[in-house]
């Protein structure tokens, strides 16, 4: 080695046992215990301080878990609620709720649906005989048979569109047959001879042989009795003293066609 190297050596180790020996060099101060630390303090932090220990390794196996979704598919009820007892909602009403019912609520086939046609007879009865008698007259009329105790209307147009029983009287002169009209109207009267005999819609045409009025009317009541003097099932009998008795149907009929100066033809 060369001296100068041996020399510097030497020197720089004297130093360093001569500053360890007596301390500081002259001048320098010595250190403030009160003063603050220079030194920052290392920041937060929530990581494991570092250590010198042996570093274990873990391996973790995961399992794949499978789940598997069951769905339920709500057939909807036909035919009413669940029955009673059997454990059913039906619209978030709990079974049990309702009354109980007989058969099953579900329909899986249903029927086909069938078609059936009623076919209704419907029977009238005879129509009746319009025909009308010979040497009736023509136009607008009603036609009185004698003998055959019988009424006919007939329209202008020369139709018959009625005819009805009536009870009259068989006497020749009670009415005559001829051709007349009607005169007057009255929708209650009574009997001269009688007044305790009364009854409506008269309609008058003609007089009797004793000069009484003759008209159509209906079946008269005795008011003492209140009691009709004839029956319905008797028309087509002649009963009465000359005029032409009807049921009250057929004599409200006929108050409402034949006004004052309709023809009335009589026949025996």
């Amino acid at each position: 080695m060369p001296m100068r190297t041996k020399l510097g050596l030497a020197v720089a180790t004297m130093t360093a046992a001569s500053v360890l020996a007596f301390g500081a060099p002259a001048g320098a101060a010595a250190p403030d215990p009160d003063a603050p630390s220079t030194t920052e303090a290392p920041p937060e932090t929530d990581a494991p301080p570092e250590t010198d220990e042996t570093t274990t390794t873990t391996t973790t196996t995961t399992s794949t878990s499978t789940t598997t979704t069951t769905t339920t598919t709500t057939i909807p009820l036909i035919g009413g609620p669940a029955a009673v007892g059997q454990g059913v909602t039906v619209d978030g009403d709990a079974a049990g709720t309702y009354p109980p019912i007989r058969g099953s609520q579900v329909v899986i086939n249903p029927a086909p649906t069938t078609t059936t046609t009623t076919t209704t007879t419907t029977t009238l009865p005879p129509a009746p005989d319009f025909s009308l008698p010979a040497n009736s007259g023509t136009g607008r009329r009603a036609v009185y048979s004698k003998s055959l105790q019988k009424v006919w209307v007939v329209d202008g147009n020369g139709r018959l569109i009625k005819e009805h029983l009536v009870s009259g009287r068989q006497l020749w002169c009670d009415p005559l047959p001829g051709e007349y009209r009607v005169f007057s109207r009255s929708r209650y009267t009574f009997a001269l001879s009688n007044p305790s005999i009364i009854w409506g819609y008269m309609v008058r045409f003609t007089k009797g042989c004793q000069g009484d009025n003759i008209g159509f009317h209906e079946i008269p009541t005795n008011k003492n009795t209140g009691r009709k003097v004839q029956s319905l099932s008797q028309l087509g009998t002649p009963l009465s003293a000359g005029c032409i008795r009807q049921g009250l149907s057929d004599a409200q009929w006929m108050w409402n066609w034949a006004y004052v100066g309709t023809k009335v033809v009589v026949l025996p």
